[in-house]
């Protein structure tokens, strides 16, 4: 059985000993040494699949990774899907800190009813 390797970056296939991606330009031998919780926020943030986001988002909230807060916030602004939304509120409200309160409260006027009741 063939293994199939991918670009960290964009997920796109790739050969397995390749330099640059061909699709992105990712540099793909910087990602090896990338510190784990990086290669989450970075990467597994944006992957395609939305169950593997949403395991990423968790993990980093069991982690209580302040370094994601930033990119909770922007799925929060770009996200349409409330269960990934949902996770990233489950998250915040792991790391229990100012930054976290600060972004829980401003859900509050959240276009979604879901959302808001999350939060309150």
């Amino acid at each position: 059985m063939p293994i199939h390797f991918f670009c960290p970056n964009c997920f796109a296939e790739i050969e397995e000993r390749i330099v640059h991606c061909p699709c992105c330009g990712y540099a793909t031998a910087e990602y090896d040494y990338l510190p784990h919780k990086e290669k989450l926020i970075i990467n597994a943030l944006r992957h395609p699949i939305r169950e593997n986001r949403m395991m990423a988002i968790q993990l980093l909230g069991d982690l209580k990774c302040r370094a994601a807060i930033p990119a909770f916030i922007s799925i929060l602004d770009s996200e349409s899907d409330f269960y990934v939304v949902r996770e990233v509120i489950r998250s915040l409200e792991k790391n229990d800190d100012d930054e976290s309160r600060t972004v829980m409260n401003r859900l509050k006027s959240h276009q979604s009813k879901l959302v808001r009741d999350l939060v309150l």
